[in-house]
């Protein structure tokens, strides 16, 4: 997983549509999904792993954004 985007495919793959018109909203609530994906042994850990860095290089990005 490379992307937002892939991560939104991915989670649509399990039916799961996170969208709140709020981005930093929607990245807790795809961290959430995730990580109730692998704890159901849906997700391989690598893929959560490679998930939750693209989610948290999102995060800082938005961090940044606002501070400008």
């Amino acid at each position: 997983m490379d992307s937002i985007h892939g991560i939104r495919q991915l989670l649509l793959r399990y039916h799961s549509v996170i969208y709140t018109r709020d981005p930093e909203a929607d990245l807790i609530l795809m961290e959430e999904e995730l990580s109730m994906l692998k704890e159901a042994g849906l997700l391989e850990p690598n893929d959560y792993y490679d998930c939750k860095i693209v989610l948290q290089a999102e995060k800082r990005r938005l961090k940044e954004s606002n501070h400008e």
